[in-house]
């Protein structure tokens, strides 16, 4: 283990002793060896998304699970510590949470519908005023074709043929699964299910309430 500290993100760990120190938080937490050696593959790919495989084999041996397979656990451990929205999961893997990016301004390269904006270039995604939300390449095409949809309603036939070929996938009964983890990165209300074939569509902008009778 190297005795620098690694950095990225926000998140500064020190391999030697297993410190490390949460930005801007300016907060601190410790964990163990395999923990360390864990984090520090994630931290040095930089944001690429790794498999589980991929983060084993990149581990000292002397700190590797016995399988891969456990890989799972020990990262939900180490979200558990620094929390679970600096290390993020797709159907790629995991990666540390890039850096905040500067808000992106409407044009060619961003796409909106209500509150929700896409930037297409650096695949992020902004909902209001929250922080940018970085999704996999299929979730992120998924949540593309429904922000084109300008809230109407599209079948899993339709998403599954608007996609990119490299970005589909499967299968058409695949979709489902997407937009099931779409649903948990935006918030279950933010899609909505209706429409023929099973389909599903972006709930619109929050229309004003009407001032009470007096």
């Amino acid at each position: 283990m190297l005795d620098v500290p690694l950095c990225y993100a926000g998140v500064e760990l020190q391999t030697s002793t297993g410190l490390v120190r949460l930005h801007p938080e300016s907060s601190a937490v410790m964990l163990s060896g395999q923990q360390v050696a864990v984090l520090a593959v994630l931290i040095t790919a930089r944001g690429t998304p790794l498999s589980r495989e991929a983060i084993w084999a990149a581990m000292p041996r002397g700190y590797r699970s016995p399988t891969a397979a456990q890989i799972g656990v020990v990262i939900a451990n180490i979200r558990k510590k620094i929390g679970a929205a600096r290390i993020l999961t797709g159907v790629d893997g995991w990666w540390v949470r890039d850096p905040i990016a500067p808000e992106p301004v409407d044009g060619a390269d961003v796409l909106s519908f209500g509150s929700l904006r896409l930037d297409v270039e650096h695949r992020y995604v902004l909902d209001g005023p929250a922080r940018p939300i970085r999704l996999g390449p299929q979730e992120f095409a998924m949540l593309r074709v429904l922000v084109e949809a300008r809230g109407m309603p599209r079948s899993r036939s339709w998403i599954w043929s608007s996609l990119p070929p490299h970005d589909r996938p499967a299968t058409i009964a695949a979709v489902g699964v997407v937009i099931h983890r779409l649903r948990e990165r935006l918030g279950r209300n933010r899609i909505i299910t209706g429409g023929g074939g099973g389909g599903w569509r972006l709930a619109g902008p929050a229309t004003p309430q009407p001032p009470a009778a007096e």
